[in-house]
């Protein structure tokens, strides 16, 4: 990551909306952590209903979560480009629209795509809130804003589980497990009516998108985990063992060309400013 400016509002705009904001902002937040939590819960129900494999029920979860975490600094990246209010509202959008189709879902392998698509949609979110946070306060209400962050966090986490476990039994409607994924869409409703009035910010030299190294992320990754999820390790057969040692040579690779990447910057840097700095390794 590397440092960056974000364009300020007014100080008109940012001392009147900057609170609701922020409880907008804590609102997208806490939805990556109550959906995880929820599904982890729910599960069982879901496998009782739609049928599949005992390994679907890993993967109800698994889904959402291996999207999420590689594309964690592309969306990032998103932000600074595109702007970050832009992006959290896309993502919002994504998240919406993804949890309403969870719902729908009438298969187990559909859920899953599914899952993925709100893993991913999560990833768009997350970086932009302490962006816009530092846009929209400074001084002593940057620390109590930044702050926040950890409670909330927390009581989503301690609240997911228990969530998920009313939701299910309490059969809304005849919903059972279905509303867990339901309730994201009032929540997004209630964060994308708030979002307008957010400053927008962007980097003012705005960073390229790693698509190679993402790339050889998600392959890496997938290669490693897929053969893992509902396997005894004992009992693997060979493919399995092969896919996981290919993604593990993809992973070096990845790791190869992030070194690469941070070489050709700091020569960049250095031809800039006449070398006068050292070199990242």
């Amino acid at each position: 990551m590397t440092v960056e400016h974000v364009l300020a509002p007014s100080p008109a705009a940012a001392h009147r909306w900057r609170w609701p904001a922020l409880a907008a902002l804590l609102l997208g937040e806490a939805m990556n952590l109550l959906d995880a939590t929820i599904v982890q819960v729910a599960a069982p129900a879901i496998h009782a209903e739609l049928g599949g494999t005992v390994s679907d029920i890993q993967w109800f979860t698994t889904a959402y979560t291996l999207p999420f975490a590689v594309l964690l600094i592309t969306g990032g990246r998103l932000g600074d480009i595109a702007g970050r209010r832009r992006i959290f509202v896309i993502g919002v959008t994504g998240f919406m629209l993804a949890s309403a189709a969870c719902a729908l879902a009438p298969s187990a392998g559909l859920l899953i795509a599914f899952r993925a698509v709100q893993g991913a949609a999560a990833a768009v979110i997350i970086p932009q809130t302490i962006g816009l946070i530092k846009t929209m306060f400074s001084g002593d209400e940057m620390s109590k804003a930044l702050g926040s962050i950890g409670p909330v966090m927390g009581l989503a986490a301690v609240c997911g589980p228990v969530l998920g476990g009313v939701l299910t039994h309490a059969d809304l409607f005849g919903s059972s497990w279905r509303a867990a994924f339901l309730v994201n869409v009032p929540v997004s409703l209630a964060v994308l009516v708030i979002a307008p009035k957010m400053p927008e910010a962007r980097a003012p030299k705005r960073p390229t998108l790693d698509l190679t190294g993402t790339l050889l992320a998600m392959v890496g990754t997938g290669l490693v985990v897929h053969p893992l999820i509902g396997g005894d390790i004992a009992t693997l057969p060979g493919w399995s063992w092969g896919a996981v040692v290919t993604g593990l040579l993809v992973m070096i690779l990845f790791g190869l060309h992030q070194r690469r990447a941070a070489a050709v910057r700091w020569w960049s840097r250095a031809c800039s400013r006449g070398g006068a700095f050292l070199p990242p390794w």
